[in-house]
């Protein structure tokens, strides 16, 4: 790994490199943060379910949001000015970096903070033209999702495992069609993926957002309900909801946002985005293809999803009172 990145660090001005250190804070690409003579950088090796229209999409709204106050890192350029470098069909990028604040479980200040800026990021792109080129294949496709978990709970190839996890399933198709969304509901471009990992905190203030290559065409709901999914269950590996979570990131968002939702209504896509994530969970239980293993916690990808999938069915109970 060590070699590519020299490879790829070669292609940009970026001085003699002093240390390299792997983030631990996303799933899906590769994240590594590189120290030189001459300052500090984010290097990305981007996973291969995505291609080159996520740079093209970031280097388009980065403009529009930077100019109008929202802040996200600048995207770098080789020295033959390109916005990535390809080594062996592998996309890496390079952002500059932006010291800040690790923060896993939110304070209720967090909490305002986050909703506010998700906010903002609405707010701004409610009043753009901008379309992504990428969109995710059947990303947040909820009943495709679901069609997909019927089909692989009801596969004699996983008789076996189905037999576990009955009543998961039941839990998930027996009350997930009550949270599907209004397909009257306003869409505008929208994150995509709003957990705490992909905001920038300093001193408890939100001073940026980061990651933008899930970015589509959906209900402003879609993403408060996955960020209110993700900022308010205590963490790490509980089901605890955190009340206090909710409120204060719900009134940082109507704060800023363009549009204004019942409490009820955003309680309702948190369940969604809750149930979803459970049954991508349980999906990958079946199929052990998606989510990479945490080796260190899990002995098999079955172990290790159905483990999350529960939580977060717990978690649901926890909130859906």
């Amino acid at each position: 790994m060590e070699n590519k990145t020299l490879e790829n660090l070669g292609e940009y001005d970026l001085g003699t490199l002093l240390r390299l250190d792997k983030l631990e804070n996303g799933l899906i690409n590769l994240t590594l943060k590189a120290e030189t003579d001459l300052g500090k950088f984010i290097i990305q090796r981007l996973s291969p379910i995505w291609d080159e229209r996520v740079i093209s999409d970031y280097s388009e709204v980065q403009h529009h949001l930077r100019t109008n106050g929202l802040f996200v890192p600048v995207l770098l350029r080789t020295k033959s000015g390109k916005s990535f470098h390809t080594i062996d069909d592998k996309i890496w990028r390079v952002y500059e970096y932006v010291p800040n604040d690790l923060v896993i479980t939110p304070t209720p200040q967090i909490a305002y903070e986050s909703g506010k800026m998700l906010g903002r990021f609405h707010n701004l792109m409610s009043t753009s033209s901008f379309r992504p080129k990428f969109k995710l294949k059947d990303f947040h496709n909820t009943p495709k999702i679901i069609d997909r978990l019927s089909e692989n709970f009801k596969n004699p190839e996983y008789r076996e495992k189905a037999s576990s996890v009955s009543q998961e399933y039941e839990l998930i198709t027996q009350n997930i069609r009550e949270h599907y969304l209004s397909q009257n509901a306003n869409q505008i471009v929208i994150h995509g993926d709003p957990k705490l990992n992909n905001f920038l905190f300093k001193d408890e203030r939100a001073i940026g957002m980061l990651d933008l290559d899930t970015m589509m065409h959906a209900s402003p709901l879609l993403d408060l309900g996955d960020g209110l999914r993700s900022w308010c269950r205590k963490k790490p590996s509980t089901s605890e909801f955190l009340p206090e979570i909710f409120e204060s990131a719900v009134e940082g968002y109507f704060s800023t946002a363009p549009f204004q939702y019942c409490f009820q209504g955003v309680k309702n896509a948190m369940g969604l985005l809750t149930l979803e994530l459970s049954s991508r969970y349980l999906n990958d239980y079946f199929e052990e293809s998606y989510f990479p293993l945490n080796k260190e916690k899990y002995s098999s990808k079955a172990e290790q999803n159905l483990t999350r999938a529960k939580r977060y069915l717990d978690y649901y109970k926890n909130f859906n009172t």
